[in-house]
């Protein structure tokens, strides 16, 4: 039975030089679980401490270099890990399909999207490219990369084989506070990635089902497909599909999420494993990751941020304030007697901040002041 460290001596598994090698040592060594019980937790706690450490280690004059330096550490380092849990046979055969993904997840939610300004898309292969707001990347049935209809050359797609299985090769797009980007999948599935979202998935899907995980807004319209159902995994919950098109809000950060379905028919499941089914124009309401809630609404107002419009039916001003904090990338804190205001109309989000302030001011009497980069709202 071979050892650990025979494991990297063998032919097939040779990293392509030291520095792989190195990355490799890192997961093998130094990230495995801590404990049995909940493998996903102690693998993301373990690696992240090590990734830590390490940037600890290279100062950096200025704050702002340090803080994209850590960023840059924690994309190759977990792509490392990500490359070793994917590639060994031994570990996989252990584990379920289900659970492969769960850790590829782990691993890869510990890049944050406070880390960056830029919209970041993570290769395969360690390599991630900086693209602009509202970039549209695309995915050929290949696995092939686009970034504005203009193809990436091999080197910077991270494609070495497109025949490798799909669980072996995950990409992840990384939409920071204030800007928004679009995804044409492998299979047709097209998905439009709101302010402070992340989207993990495969370049290619698999034979049996399609597989996603979402931290943040996304809108999808899937490609009907009835041997292969999608999958959007959350924090929280997982929605099953066959085809159709739905809006999912799900922030860690944010107690509450939601599904609404604009057509076509899908399933929800919670944490306590509890299931709903939803028809076209129907939301359903998460708290704390259990279904509380689901009632009929007009679904179309719910996908309007995609064409940069925000309905307004009643809002919370404290839920309103987080979700222009996420799509502005500026705090704004409400004082507690305003959390239950209610807000009516629409907003362009193409607007600056001012003017959203100034349209929230007209119709409720408060005050908004500017402090080390937050805005405050109080009432007059």
């Amino acid at each position: 039975m071979k050892t650990d460290h025979d494991i990297f001596d063998d032919d097939t598994f040779r990293p392509r030089d030291r520095e792989e090698k190195k990355k490799i040592e890192f997961f093998w060594e130094d990230c495995l679980p801590e404990e049995e019980g909940d493998v996903v937790a102690s693998i993301r706690a373990k690696a992240l401490r090590k990734i830590q450490e390490e940037g600890k280690q290279q100062v950096l004059p200025s704050a702002k270099k340090k803080r994209r330096s850590r960023f840059y550490i924690a994309v190759a380092s977990v792509a490392a890990t990500i490359a070793v849990l994917l590639s060994i046979p031994y570990i996989s055969d252990d584990l379920s399909q289900k659970e492969d993904f769960r850790q590829v997840i782990a691993l890869m939610d510990m890049l944050p999207v406070e880390e960056t300004d830029d919209v970041v898309l993570v290769m395969s292969d360690q390599e991630k490219l900086q693209l602009a707001s509202d970039a549209k990347i695309a995915y050929t049935p290949k696995g092939e990369v686009s970034v504005d209809s203009e193809e990436l050359p091999v080197a910077e797609s991270g494609q070495k084989d497109v025949t490798t299985p799909y669980h072996e090769s995950y990409n992840q797009l990384i939409v920071p506070k204030g800007r928004r980007s679009q995804l044409l999948l492998s299979d047709g599935t097209k998905v439009w990635v709101n302010a402070g979202t992340k989207v993990v998935y495969p370049r290619v899907f698999g034979e049996k089902k399609r597989e996603i995980y979402v931290d943040g807004e996304v809108y999808l319209e899937v490609t009907h497909d009835e041997k292969r159902p999608f999958y959007v995994n959350t924090e929280g919950f997982e929605v099953k599909v066959l085809g159709t098109s739905f809006d999912v809000f799900a922030y860690k950060q944010l107690a509450t999420s939601r599904v609404v379905l604009v057509n076509g028919s899908v399933e929800i499941k919670d944490q306590q494993n509890k299931q709903m089914k939803m028809v076209p124009n129907e939301l359903v309401s998460l708290e704390k990751n259990s279904i509380t809630d689901k009632r009929t609404v007009n679904a179309g107002d719910y996908k309007a941020w995609i064409d940069g419009v925000m309905i307004l039916n009643g809002d919370y001003l404290k839920l309103l304030a987080e979700r222009l904090s996420l799509l502005y990338g500026t705090k704004i804190i409400c004082d507690s007697s305003l959390d239950n205001e209610q807000i009516y109309g629409k907003l362009d989000l193409r607007d600056d901040l001012d003017e959203i302030i100034d349209y929230i001011k007209s119709m409720i009497p408060l005050s908004a002041r500017e402090e080390n980069g937050v805005i405050y709202l109080k009432r007059e």
